[in-house]
C-alpha cells in the first residue's frame, strides 16, 4: 500500500512538471515577437510620442501636420533623432519626402543608435543619391561604397520615399520604393535605438518629413 501512494505521488509529479514545462514553452513562445511582428509604430499624429524637439538658429525638429520635421538652417550639418528602445536585429520602415529646400542633400533611417557620436544611417538624397555608412567616434565611415552612389531607382525632387532598412546580424540593407539599393557589413554595433536622419551640404534650407515609422521583427 505505501508503494502504490508513493508511486501514484511520483507519477503526478512527473505528470505536473511536464505539464508545466509545456505552459511555460507556450506563454514564452507567445511573448517572443515573430518575425514579421511591428515591435512599435508611430504616425507623429501625437506630439508627446518622444521624438527631439529643437528650435535654434541652425536647426528645427518636432511634430508638423502629423508628420515628423527635420529642417536645417545651416549648411554642412547632420541632424537625427533616436526613440524606442535598445534593438538588435530589426526591419525598420518609414516615409520620407523633402518638403523644401535643395535636392543635394540626405535623408533616411537610423539603426543601433549609441549615442551621438556612434550609430549606423541608411540614407539616399532628393538628387538620386544614397549611401549606408556609420558615425564612429564622430566620424562618418562610408560601408557601401567610398561615397555616395547615383540609381535611377530613386525618384528626384519633391517625390515621396518608402524606405526600408535592415540590420542583421553584421548586414545593412537600404531600399527605397520596394528596390534594393545596397547591402553593407559591419560588426561595430550591436545594438541600439532606432531613429531618422536628414542633413545638408553646401546650401542650408532642407526641410525633410518623415511619417508612418514602423519597426519590425527581420
Amino acid at each position: 500500500m505505501r508503494l502504490s501512494r508513493r508511486l501514484g505521488l511520483s507519477l503526478f509529479l512527473i505528470v505536473f512538471l511536464i505539464l508545466f514545462l509545456f505552459l511555460s514553452l507556450y506563454l514564452a513562445s507567445r511573448g517572443r515577437p515573430k518575425s514579421g511582428d511591428a515591435l512599435f509604430a508611430d504616425d507623429f499624429s501625437k506630439s508627446d510620442s518622444g521624438w527631439n524637439r529643437q528650435a535654434d538658429a541652425d536647426v528645427t525638429t518636432g511634430y508638423v501636420d502629423g508628420e515628423y520635421q527635420i529642417a536645417i538652417l545651416a549648411p554642412n550639418l547632420n541632424v537625427w533623432a533616436a526613440s524606442g528602445r535598445q534593438l538588435a536585429d530589426v526591419a525598420v520602415a518609414a516615409d520620407a519626402r523633402t518638403a523644401a529646400g535643395p535636392d543635394n542633400n540626405l535623408f533616411g533611417l537610423i539603426c543601433r543608435y549609441q549615442d551621438n557620436k556612434n550609430f549606423y544611417f541608411l540614407v539616399i538624397s532628393s538628387d538620386s543619391y544614397f549611401v549606408v555608412g556609420k558615425l564612429k567616434e564622430g566620424r562618418i565611415n562610408y560601408l557601401s561604397g567610398s561615397s555616395f552612389e547615383y540609381s535611377d531607382k530613386i525618384l528626384p525632387g519633391q517625390a515621396a520615399h518608402h524606405l526600408t532598412a535592415t540590420c542583421i546580424g553584421n548586414v545593412l540593407t537600404l531600399a527605397v520604393d520596394g528596390a534594393h539599393l545596397a547591402d553593407a557589413s559591419d560588426d561595430d554595433f550591436k545594438a541600439g535605438l532606432v531613429g531618422l536622419m536628414a542633413g545638408s551640404f553646401d546650401e542650408p534650407g532642407v526641410d525633410v518629413r518623415f511619417d508612418n515609422l514602423v519597426v519590425f521583427e527581420p
